[in-house]
This record gives structure tokens, sequence and C-alpha cells, in this order.
């Protein structure tokens, strides 16, 4: 079954659509609190209507599948709340007030520059951070001849937790986008670029494994080869893209018709393989029954076209060459016997 979240920006969508509706529970929360307990909040319960009401509208936009839009937007406003609210904290707490903190809010500090670093690309994340940065280091740089030595050093916690998040988020996204890249590769390096499928690598790879169990167990294990009959006829006559297309829809076909023990790839051109978690005789039942699905299946453009399957089961001191040996002749004799057949190789007693 294909994973749920196929991409990065699916798994963010889902995740705002959770989270957005706690925000506005909190944020509705804390402007009640801000009201009855006078007007000096009357910026905090602003800024949070602001808040409110951009996310309920985000909310209905993700719906929409319009992540680009809420994210660059959030960002902008978000990043404007915090200078605001940092501006707002170093007049009424620090200068009126006399406090020697800048309060509770720097708490949300992190989760701000996570958001800013998650929501948009490495170059830009750098620029808005500091530009945040940057903007805070104002009120802090004209009031330090007006403040007492604790509250500058909540001053100068802030600004180097900042830069600290900064440097360490940069470099977060850094390797994550490494990390990505890598794993392309690697899935590239396994899957067959037409149809998506496993590729002769990955078939490899998963005989080594089949074997090395097989080896320690008394499991049994077939492979079942099998080709599309004058699929040269098809390209010839539909041209190649057409030829392309029916590989396609042969993959999908297969896929459905699966279990969850089976594996399947493309071993090169028409040529497939399903490696069959069962003994040889009852992966030509499976076989045989891949083969008529193929043979009813209407295909677009080419109509009916069929199958010629060859099987062979695993026996001891097997390796991967004389299995698909044995595998690749019975799709010859298959193909001898007239096409749309389904062959089993029965290897020699002893």
């Amino acid at each position: 079954m294909k994973n749920k979240f196929e991409t990065f920006s699916s798994l963010k969508r889902t995740i705002y659509l959770w989270i957005i509706p706690c925000l506005l529970v909190s944020l509705l929360l804390n402007n009640f609190l801000q009201n009855t307990s006078g007007n000096e909040h009357i910026v905090g319960t602003v800024i949070n209507t602001v808040l409110i009401v951009w996310f309920s509208i985000s909310w209905l936009l993700l719906y929409k599948n319009q992540l680009r839009l809420v994210e660059s937007v959030s960002v902008i406003i978000v990043s404007l709340y915090h200078i605001i609210t940092f501006y707002d904290a170093v007049n009424k707490v620090i200068l009126e007030a006399g406090e020697n903190s800048l309060g509770d809010f720097i708490i949300w500090m992190p989760v701000i520059m996570m958001y800013i670093f998650v929501s948009t690309r490495r170059k830009y994340s750098l620029i808005v951070a500091f530009t945040i940065l940057g903007l805070t280091l104002i009120p802090g740089i004209l009031n330090a001849g007006r403040i007492s030595a604790e509250a500058m050093d909540s001053f100068i916690q802030y600004y180097v937790a900042t830069i600290v998040y900064i440097v360490m988020l940069y470099f977060t996204q850094y390797l994550f986008g490494v990390y990505k890249e890598l794993a392309a590769a690697k899935r590239d390096a396994y899957t067959d670029s037409l149809t998506g499928i496993a590729n002769r690598h990955q078939i490899d790879t998963w005989l080594e494994g089949c074997i090395e169990d097989c080896a320690y167990s008394n499991n049994a294990f077939s492979v079942a080869f099998f080709d599309i009959d004058h699929f040269k006829a098809i390209n010839d006559r539909y041209g190649h893209h057409v030829g392309d297309e029916a590989l396609k829809e042969i993959v999908s076909l297969i896929e459905k018709n699966l279990g969850a023990g089976e594996l399947f790839g493309r071993w090169g051109g028409e040529e497939f393989i399903v490696i069959i978690q069962k003994p040889e005789k009852e992966a030509v039942i499976l076989a045989e029954g891949l083969r008529k699905v193929i043979e009813s299946h209407e295909f677009k453009v080419v109509g009916n076209i069929t199958s010629s399957f060859g099987i062979a089961g695993y026996k001891k001191r097997d390796t991967i060459v004389s299995l698909l040996d044995r595998a690749d002749k019975a799709l010859y004799t298959s193909k001898q016997l007239g096409r749309n057949k389904v062959y089993l190789h029965e290897a020699p007693a002893g």
C-alpha cells in the first residue's frame, strides 16, 4: 500500500489542519483573559484578533490545497506578530514596569523560528530570521543605558538564543535537504523509471535475501518470469509511446492482483518478474490467474494482448543465476508451445 503522505507538502498540510484549530482555541482563550483584565493589553488583543481571522481563513484555504499561499502569508504575519510583541514587551515590561525579564512571550520564539525554516526555502528562511533578529536588536541597543544589568542580561540571552536557533535550524534544514536528495537517488537506483516498480538492481537484492532466508529455513519461494506476446509488433504498429502506456497498464493490473508477500519488478523491455513466497505448484496457480487477468483486459488503443509465463521454484544450492536460468528456459518453452501459457520448469531430482 502506498504511503498516505506521498510528499512533504501533503504531510505539512495535514499537520496544519490539526494544529490550526488548537491555535485558534488558544488565541480565543488568550483574548478572553486579556479583555477581562483591563485595557493595558490592547496591542495583544488586536494582534490576537488578526491571527484569529487569518488562521480561520488559512484553515479553509488548506482545504483548497493553497498550501504555498498559506505558508507565505503566515510567515509574514507570524514574523510581524513576534516583532510587535517584542517591542510591546520592551516598552511595557522593561521600561514602564521596570521588570528584569522580557516576559514569557519569548517561549514562542523557538516555535516561530522553526516554523519559518520549515515553511520557506533555506535562503529565504535566513533572510526572514535575520530580519527579525535585526529589528529586535534595535530596542536593545537604544535602551542599553536605561535598563538594569539584569534586564540587559535578559536581552542578551534572547539574542544569543535566537542566533543559536537560526544556526541550528539552518543546518538542520540543510541536512534534511541532503537526506531528501540521497533518498531520491537511492529510490531511483532501485526503481524502474518508466513503470515506477522495482528494477533489476532491486530484484537482485530481493533474490539475494530470499535465497539467504531459505538457506537457514525450510521456507520456499518461486520466480515467475513473464513477458508480453508479440510486443515488438505493438511498438511497430502503434509506436513506442503506446507500447510504454501498455506496459504501465500491465503493471497496474498485476499490482492489483498480487498479495502482500509477492514482489514485483521489471527485468527489462517487456519482461517482468514476480517473486512468489510459495512453492512452485502454488506459484503456477497464481501465475495462471495473472495470465487470465492480462488476457481478459481491454487495453487502451491496443485492445487485447496476451502474456507468457515461466515458473521456477527455488532448490537447495540454487544461485540467482541458476534460478533465473530455469525460469527463463520455462518462459522460452511457454512461447514455443504457442504463447499465452504458464509453464513450470521442474529441476531434476538430486
